[in-house]
């Protein structure tokens, strides 16, 4: 465990910092997964991650943001240590990108790390020295909900992730903010297990049409989503109702699809 944390090296929070949902969002995400993992996926989680629920480490990432984690590569900075990436890159043709490297630069990529690290885990996770392995668990149960963020990807002609201010409700607002916790979180009152039994409800069909695919698919799935909620941009003046009403539906739909593909994820692993 103190390799986990020593795996997490804090610095000063700046304000530009983007998150990916609000905390209620996140545990939410983790929550519908929970109800959907298999007995030996459930087994193994409970003694990977300290009998502690999938819940306790959906924000971690953002607790500690930004933190930095040892990814295994080198950067051009010299140090073998990057941000993680809460966010992931678009080609021309709204195709994520399926490395970290693209031409001369380094690409910030949740979706590689997620199916990196949990190729990783499938194949060596009883070998694993437990911090790392609880790294890896931890940080892709909080990657998978950041990815289904429709302002956590960065467009070949915008990648700006919603970093810039609206005027909401009379208010000067981050329009990136707005998404984290401001939509769903406003709309459906109460704690995050709530907000899980009301997103909760996509019957067995739905949920096997939902996880078809890998990681990438699943990237390209929130991209095509989140072009449709492109509408608002920089000094635009936006009605609560107004937004509610354009993109509530959407919204809810995406916390739905990252808790049951964080489901297939961790079920994979262990199957």
């Amino acid at each position: 465990m103190k390799r986990f944390l020593i795996l997490c090296i804090t610095i000063s929070l700046i304000s530009t910092t983007a998150y990916g949902w609000g905390r209620r969002e996140h545990a939410a995400v983790a929550k519908i997964a929970e109800n959907h993992l298999t007995p030996k996926a459930k087994e193994m989680l409970h003694k990977y991650m300290h009998r502690r629920s999938l819940v306790y480490y959906a924000s971690y990432a953002d607790d500690y943001q930004p933190l930095y984690i040892d990814l295994g590569w080198e950067p051009s900075n010299y140090k073998r240590m990057a941000m993680f990436p809460h966010t992931f890159n678009l080609d021309k043709n709204n195709k994520p990108l399926r490395d970290i490297r693209y031409g001369d630069k380094y690409e910030k990529n949740c979706l590689y790390f997620i199916d990196t690290w949990s190729k990783e885990l499938k194949k060596n996770h009883k070998k694993m020295n437990d911090s790392v392995r609880l790294t890896r668990l931890a940080l892709i149960v909080h990657a998978v909900g950041d990815m289904h963020s429709p302002v956590h990807m960065r467009f070949h002609d915008d990648k700006s992730i919603g970093v810039y201010k609206v005027i909401y409700n009379g208010k000067k607002r981050d329009y990136h903010g707005l998404w984290d916790s401001g939509l769903v979180g406003a709309v459906n009152p109460g704690s995050y297990t709530d907000l899980a039994e009301v997103l909760d409800r996509s019957s067995e069909a739905e949920i096997a049409e939902i996880v078809k695919g890998d990681v990438y698919d699943w990237g390209e799935d929130v991209a095509n989503t989140a072009l449709r909620l492109r509408k608002y941009k920089a000094n635009d003046v936006i009605s609560p109702s107004q937004f509610k009403h354009d993109y509530l539906d959407e919204g809810e739909l995406l916390i739905r699809k990252a808790g049951y593909r964080l489901a297939k994820v961790l079920n994979d692993i262990f199957e």
